[in-house]
């Protein structure tokens, strides 16, 4: 069984505006709407969309008319809580074998590859993350001071979706605690002391973060479902 696991804890506020992004409407639906659909594939049977608790209501409004396969439930006060909020919900629900793939709910334009790559590299590996090779030089930077300038080639830029055995989940959250420190899923996994391998990601599976990336997407008219 694969299980799509959707975040949308956002705030909006690098938006500059007082509702999450997710309720940004283009091409006739919102951002939400955009990229659960990228989720309705055959191969994944069960989507959970975790929301902020003041936009549930708002939320299933929207989404009500995607039925069954959709479940929606609220999340914690940092990332790495609202997937463990998911991982609590799922417990009893699905086996430590199946698949969830774990995605940000502002990367819109994740498309049917990136997703079945994931899914097929994860029944060999337990763990994946999509990624691409990071173009820019890079450098560790300290009080303004450059200290370091460690190798392009060996420097990936991390994206979503992540994907795991639900068992290797369930461990690693058991595990960590500080779940506050971390910005995504695999670095939890890897402090629990799990390897984790790259599925190449697409340079088009950009996060909307501010209304530039809209722009750099094509995205040229949208405007606020209120």
């Amino acid at each position: 069984m694969n299980v799509g696991v959707i975040l949308f804890g956002g705030s909006g506020k690098r938006f500059s505006q007082k509702i999450p992004k997710q309720f940004l409407k283009f091409n006739g639906k919102t951002l939400m709407e955009h990229t659960l659909e990228k989720f309705f594939e055959d191969f994944i049977h069960l989507i959970v969309v975790v929301v902020n608790k003041d936009y549930l209501e708002k939320s299933r409004k929207i989404l009500k008319k995607y039925g069954q396969k959709v479940k929606i439930i609220t999340g914690g006060f940092a990332r790495e809580y609202s997937t463990l909020s998911a991982i609590n919900y799922l417990k009893d629900k699905i086996s430590k074998e199946d698949n969830v793939i774990i995605h940000d709910g502002a990367r819109p334009f994740v498309n049917k590859e990136i997703l079945s790559k994931n899914i097929e590299f994860v029944d060999n590996y337990g763990a994946v993350v999509t990624a691409l090779p990071v173009e820019n030089t890079v450098a560790f930077v300290e009080n303004d001071r450059v200290k370091t300038v460690p190798p392009r080639k060996k420097l990936f830029s991390i994206q979503t979706p992540q994907t795991f055995k639900f068992s290797v989940l369930l461990e690693a959250f058991e595990k960590v605690k500080d779940l506050e420190n971390y910005t995504d899923d695999s670095s939890v996994v890897l402090k629990a002391g799990f390897d984790v391998y790259v599925v190449m990601g697409e340079k088009s599976n950009i996060k909307i973060t501010t209304k530039e990336d809209l722009f750099l997407a094509g995205v040229e008219n949208f405007e606020w479902d209120i």
